[in-house]
């Protein structure tokens, strides 16, 4: 709970504009941007400060954003002014499956929220809810490594202990097989798990020491880009990053049927 105060309520650092944070945004768009399509039906769970919420809306999607802090609505209205299709909804992932029509986008983000939850089995379930048949949903999770380095440079050996053998009472996390495990148990197909953040980081974590987006300049960062979107590098490392990003289907009956 304490994990959840400190980032979805009072975040560190402007989602929107901190630096290291726009390099994380490209390496989600480079696999999501072309899930946002004008008149699709867009629901992105925890908003925050909108920063997939505001692009979606402006590729002409229809977007529903929700979060639990209202402030954020105000702040994605002032730049979307007017130019996009944008609903917002003060709510939680649990009042959201309870209180919207079930099979009604087309596609569902989650992202950087599922890790600060419990239960991410049973949350999986409820957004794929939310589908209509064929739907996408988009969610990312945190991964054991990322935990073991942040740890490991703490000298926080008993928590390294507690993450191998799942017994932490605060954070969670999944390989890639877990979630494709556990998305598959939705009743959904993987479609791509990828992870996000292989070498870098910012602030006090384990992988600042490696590379910091925000230190770079702009040529270092393609670079850096590169790296972390090389897909044998992705493959090697797709348990260590700062997330594995799912993108997940819910199946078409009727394509089912006839296949």
């Amino acid at each position: 709970m304490l994990n959840f105060l400190k980032y979805r309520i009072m975040p560190p650092h402007n989602m929107l504009t901190h630096k290291a944070e726009k390099f994380y945004f490209e390496e989600y768009m480079h696999y999501i941007s072309r899930y946002f399509v004008k008149g699709k039906d867009l629901l992105d769970i925890g908003c925050q400060m909108g920063r997939f919420a505001i692009p979606a809306a402006l590729t002409g999607a229809n977007v529903v954003a929700t979060d639990i802090r209202k402030r954020y609505f105000h702040s994605i209205s002032k730049i979307i002014d007017g130019r996009a299709n944008i609903a917002f909804r003060h709510e939680t992932l649990n009042q959201s499956v309870n209180n919207l029509p079930h099979q009604k986008f087309d596609v569902v983000l989650c992202l950087e929220l599922l890790y600060n939850l419990p239960d991410p089995e049973t949350n999986i379930k409820k957004l794929a809810l939310l589908l209509k048949p064929g739907g996408y949903l988009i969610t990312s999770h945190r991964t054991p490594g990322y935990y073991m380095y942040r740890f490991i440079r703490e000298k926080n050996f008993d928590s390294v202990s507690q993450i191998l053998t799942k017994t932490h009472p605060d954070y969670n996390a999944q390989t890639a097989g877990e979630i494709k495990a556990i998305c598959e148990a939705a009743g959904l197909k993987p479609l791509k798990i990828v992870p996000i953040g292989i070498f870098s980081g910012f602030g006090s974590d384990a992988f600042s020491g490696i590379a910091n987006p925000a230190k770079m300049s702009e040529k270092i960062r393609k670079q850096l880009f590169l790296l972390e979107t090389n897909p044998e590098l992705m493959r090697l490392f797709e348990n260590s990053a700062r997330y594995n990003l799912l993108i997940a289907q819910r199946p078409d009956l009727a394509t089912s049927l006839s296949g």
